[in-house]
């Protein structure tokens, strides 16, 4: 059972939201630094993705944890090479190594060429 099912209901419903506003697209899909913003973070049992647990959330809720939560900036700061799995993110002020299936379950809202950790509001 998810100690916190409200982080899910709240991040699907700014999903529909940027969705309709912006340029949203899967992790997975973005290069090296691409940045963006993060909409929402599917469990299987929402999307149909294929995440590759029996409960179809579990990834899902490690990458919650890990602080992919929705509006948290990221950065996408390498890829492998040869095949671009797994890829380099900077969420916040950590940098974490994903797979593209792991990856393909969080959706982004693209942003501008600002440079990453700038203080907005100054």
């Amino acid at each position: 059972m998810d100690s916190c099912p409200q982080w899910h209901e709240a991040g699907l419903d700014a999903g529909v939201d940027a969705r309709a506003a912006g340029d949203v697209q899967s992790l997975a899909g973005l290069h090296t630094g691409a940045r963006g913003r993060v909409i929402e973070v599917a469990s299987a049992r929402v999307s149909g993705l294929s995440l590759g647990d029996m409960a179809g959330s579990t990834i899902a809720r490690r990458l919650l944890e890990l602080g992919f939560v929705p509006g948290e900036r990221l950065e996408v700061v390498a890829e492998s090479r040869p095949g671009r799995d797994p890829i380099a993110v900077r969420i916040g002020s950590s940098i974490f190594a994903l797979r593209r299936r792991e990856a393909n379950a969080v959706l982004v809202e693209l942003e501008s060429a600002e440079p990453f950790g700038a203080t907005e509001g100054l």
